[in-house]
């Protein structure tokens, strides 16, 4: 741990504070939170994940023990400085949720002013800030202390930090958070990629397990992929990252597996113990068509893979457009019930009078117009197969009802009939509305959501998705007639493009184009059909952007007159523009810098 003389620590604090005024804060001014979308703090979560179930493995018991009854929370923030998770007491959570130190809420320096979080970041090391010593007086109430974790490969992976009231952070503290950084460092180091052992190495054998050990992964050949600063102090190495290690071990390669071993050294016998890191693998199931490199749909649906053998319902939920009936459809193909029917019901197309018997069926003569022989129902259809049911929130309350007793007695009522028949069938119902907010609303039964609410599947809306590039890619090739290419003005708007239709819209674009294209070499944005072209532009000017007579002008340029505009537009403020443009301050005034605007 790097302890800094008052000299130093004096010099380091008057940089932050230096580094505060400069991107426009004020003292005694609440300054403005950048906060991320739901969604994109969902997503960085997800991307996460690792990490954060690491910490709850290995840091979380040992705060609960020193401080969980204390006004303190451990907190996780991202190489950006914004916040993930936290832990501690729900009663001061709320508290600092009046400082926006809360999930989603970015701690920079040129957001927030020196803090534990975005000066640790700043400084790339362990940092506390006292009381006092925060830029903001609002958050002077505070004691945090921050401390960047190191990926195996020695990159910034995130910012693990405790934040205290009424309770001044000493070097006890500091020590705290670097042996919860250093547990996590090590154990992240079990994931080092083509990672085939893990050497423990210390002093004596009850430090192999303190957290403060020497760690080394190597392949399965010995040769060195990673390694903690620890280890390369017991080593007395620089680096070994590289070297083989069977010169340092007293057997030839392979290593014994979980054997307390001397380990030789330039200069003391170190005792050192060895892991497998190899794990069986876990049978994945290939999801064709769905995606083409989206993180998101590949979890989704590798988790409705393993439920749907399970008699577990499902409940997809995504915009118009963003590909449900396929994914059901795809779900069906990799089930069990593969070989028996998948029954389709859109409760949104049918009328409420005919919606019942339609899915329930019907006896002979039970109402007027009924057919002579009675009707099975799309149940019954379904018997042994997948029923799914589209559009589940425009299903009428009555319909509801009757549903829910199918769901719980597996077994359906014809219409106008008293007999009573069992069915054995999978529920999936899907809906592009909010679902908990109809309940709230009594628009939807409670019970029948929560029995309908096995697992919850989110498909991304097109905009959203990671591999939009290569879906436009895809459905071009599929319609073009010739070796056709899209040009990279096209390619560029349409993936920037909102897609408000989603996959379906982008679908009828690329059959229109390609048919009216009249097999040119390459497409481009004039080639595009004129009410398709219009709803572009005017997509586009909705969100503020400029465009040329005849051409969509570059992201880059638009960008620059939005911004000019903006900021002519508020007359000069500064924090309106910035707050528009959702930027920070900092940012806007480099900006103006470079355009030379005053």
């Amino acid at each position: 741990m790097n302890i800094r003389t008052n000299k130093e620590q004096e010099s380091w604090l008057d940089s932050s504070w230096q580094r505060s005024r400069f991107a426009g804060l004020k003292e005694s001014v609440t300054p403005e939170h950048f906060r991320l979308s739901n969604s994109d703090l969902k997503q960085r979560r997800h991307d996460s994940t690792l990490l954060i179930q690491t910490i709850e493995q290995h840091a979380l018991p040992l705060f609960d023990q020193t401080l969980a009854r204390t006004h303190s929370r451990l907190i996780l923030a991202d190489t950006k400085g914004v916040i993930l998770a936290s832990w501690g007491q729900e009663h001061f959570a709320h508290k600092l949720t009046d400082i926006a130190l809360e999930s989603g809420v970015c701690w920079q320096e040129e957001q927030k002013g020196t803090n534990a979080i975005g000066t640790a970041l700043n400084n790339q090391q362990l940092t506390s800030i006292i009381g006092n010593q925060h830029f903001i007086t609002q958050h002077r109430f505070l004691s945090c202390t921050a401390s960047p974790i190191y990926s195996a490969t020695n990159e910034i992976v995130g910012v693990l930090d405790i934040t205290s009231e009424q309770q001044v952070h000493n070097q006890q503290i500091s020590l705290l958070v670097q042996s919860m950084v250093q547990q996590i460092e090590a154990s992240l180091m079990d994931h080092t990629p083509h990672g085939s052992y893990r050497f423990d190495v210390a002093l004596t054998p009850i430090l192999l397990q303190s957290g403060w050990q020497g760690v080394i992964v190597t392949n399965e050949s010995g040769n060195v992929l990673a390694c903690n600063t620890m280890a390369k102090k017991l080593l007395n190495r620089n680096s070994i990252i590289g070297n083989n290690f069977e010169p340092f071990l007293p057997n030839k390669w392979p290593p014994e597996i979980n054997q307390h071993t001397t380990l030789l050294t330039d200069n003391q016998e170190l005792i050192f113990t060895c892991q497998s890191l190899n794990k069986p693998k876990r049978t994945l199931f290939s999801s064709p068509k769905l995606h083409l490199g989206d993180n998101r749909v590949e979890q989704v649906w590798q988790q409705a893979c393993r439920v749907i053998n399970k008699e577990i319902p499902l409940l997809v939920f995504g915009e118009t457009g963003t590909g449900k009936e396929e994914f059901i459809k795809q779900l069906h193909r990799c089930s069990s019930r593969k070989n028996q029917p998948l029954v389709a019901v859109n409760c949104g197309s049918l009328p409420q009078e005919l919606l019942e018997s339609e899915l329930f069926g019907y006896a002979a003569g039970a109402f007027t117009g009924a057919n002579r022989q009675g009707y099975l129902g799309k149940i019954r259809q379904a018997d042994g197969g997948i029923l799914f049911l589209d559009e589940i929130a425009e299903m009428p309350l009555s319909a509801q009802c009757r549903l829910l007793r199918v769901l719980q007695e597996r077994e359906v009522a014809p219409v106008g009939s008293n007999s009573i028949v069992k069915v054995d069938i999978q529920i999936i119902a899907a809906t592009h509305k909010n679902l908990q907010q109809q309940v709230e609303q009594g628009e939807f039964r409670e019970d029948l959501y929560y029995r309908l609410n096995g697992l919850t599947i989110n498909l991304p809306p097109l905009r959203e998705r990671k591999d939009i590039k290569a879906l436009i890619q895809s459905l071009h090739s599929k319609y073009a007639q010739t070796n056709q290419s899209l040009s990279s003005q096209l390619l560029a708007t349409l993936t920037h493009y909102g897609w408000p239709g989603n996959l379906r819209e982008l679908d009828n674009l690329m059959k229109v184009t390609t048919l009216l294209s009249d097999n040119k070499q390459s497409l481009d944005i004039d080639d595009l059909p004129e009410h398709l072209m219009a709803q572009i532009i005017s997509s586009q000017r909705s969100t503020k952007i400029e465009q040329k007579p005849e051409r969509i002008i570059t992201l880059k340029h638009s960008l620059t007159t939005r911004l000019v505009n903006t900021f002519k537009e508020n007359q000069g403020n500064i924090s309106k523009t910035a707050r528009q443009l959702g930027i920070s301050r900092n940012t806007l005034y480099r900006q103006l810098k470079k355009l030379n605007l005053k």
